[in-house]
């Protein structure tokens, strides 16, 4: 579980956050049970959704030469997480929110047997600088990240639980920022 000194650490890394949410409210879209689920809950409530950079929430740098190679993901800057937002239509600019984001990705994917069953049983809640997505599995609670341009070569996992994705790729990414 997460402690009130490591939430403030990922705290100061926000340029901007989103609007509070309840409990209730990041049940909805993160439902049952899974492994490091608390973390995650406490997360949003502290932290609902935001970015580096107060354009980082609907704008990524989308520079190709940017794109962290599969195999060289200890290099990969998250930019932020997404917000959790009950309506899918409410934007709450200038966040994404994890509803929409899901309600899209699973149309563009409806056809697609392999990625409609991934995105029933992963949720994506944040990005990467170049705009992929970073999952949460509904069924372990391990992290994964995703490429949809690659999709046939499946998501890769990068933490084992919410908590170590958010000290590994958030709070202790401040070498990666100064390279």
């Amino acid at each position: 579980m997460f402690d009130e000194n490591e939430l403030e650490a990922a705290g100061k890394f926000f340029a901007i956050v989103g609007p509070s949410v309840s409990e209730a409210d990041v049940d909805t879209i993160f439902p049952g049970a899974f492994p490091g689920r608390e973390d995650l809950v406490q997360f949003y409530i502290w932290h609902n959704g935001g970015s580096r950079t107060p354009q980082g929430c609907v704008i990524h740098c989308g520079k190709p030469e940017h794109k962290v190679a599969r195999d060289h993901l200890d290099k990969m800057i998250v930019e932020g997480f997404m917000s959790v937002s009950l309506d899918p239509a409410d934007r709450m600019l200038p966040f994404r929110p994890i509803i929409g984001h899901l309600t899209t990705m699973r149309g563009i994917y409806a056809q697609v047997p392999e990625m409609e069953g991934f995105l029933r049983q992963n949720i994506p809640f944040a990005f990467d600088h170049s705009g992929e997505n970073i999952c949460v599995n509904l069924s372990n609670g391990s992290v994964c990240y995703m490429d949809y341009t690659e999709y046939r070569k499946r998501a890769i996992e990068i933490a084992p639980s919410f908590r170590d994705f958010v000290l590994e790729y958030w709070v202790n990414a401040e070498h990666l920022l100064e390279a």
